[in-house]
């Protein structure tokens, strides 16, 4: 096993947990677009590229959305781990963040009502800023 203080290793298990929401949406991806194949819903553009069913594109665009803001939380993440700047509040707003971004997929590969998702979105980014912060001001001082 890695030598790890206990505190790090939250932060890399958190990591992990956020990397794994994009490994089960990557695995939830092909059944509904093959249902739909299946069932004669996917259209074609002009462009001969396949439209598939609303129903089917939210886990995509779920999944391609694990490659937007937790991208800065990885980054941000490393950056703690590189600097040794880990605490236990980093620690936890990491746990948060990764447990508000399950939420926010699973509000979008199910109901996707739009005003949930931003608002969970919303904290999660507040979070991650709230990280920044923190780190930023450890890093300078202030």
């Amino acid at each position: 096993m890695i030598e790890l203080s206990d505190i790090q290793r939250q932060i890399v298990v958190a990591m992990l947990a956020q990397a794994a929401l994009a490994g089960v949406l990557l695995l939830m991806m092909p059944a509904p677009r093959i249902a739909a194949l299946r069932a004669g819903k996917v259209k074609r553009d002009d462009h001969g590229r396949p439209i598939f069913p609303k129903w089917t594109t939210q886990i995509s665009d779920a999944f391609n959305n694990q490659f937007q803001v937790p991208t800065l939380f990885y980054m941000l993440c490393l950056l703690i781990l590189w600097l040794h700047a880990e605490s236990p509040l980093l620690a936890g707003m990491a746990w948060v963040f990764v447990a508000l971004r399950w939420v926010h997929a699973a509000v979008f590969v199910t109901l996707n009502v739009v005003p949930i998702r931003f608002a969970v979105f919303l904290a999660s980014g507040l979070v991650l800023l709230s990280m920044l912060v923190n780190v930023t001001r450890r890093v300078l001082g202030v």
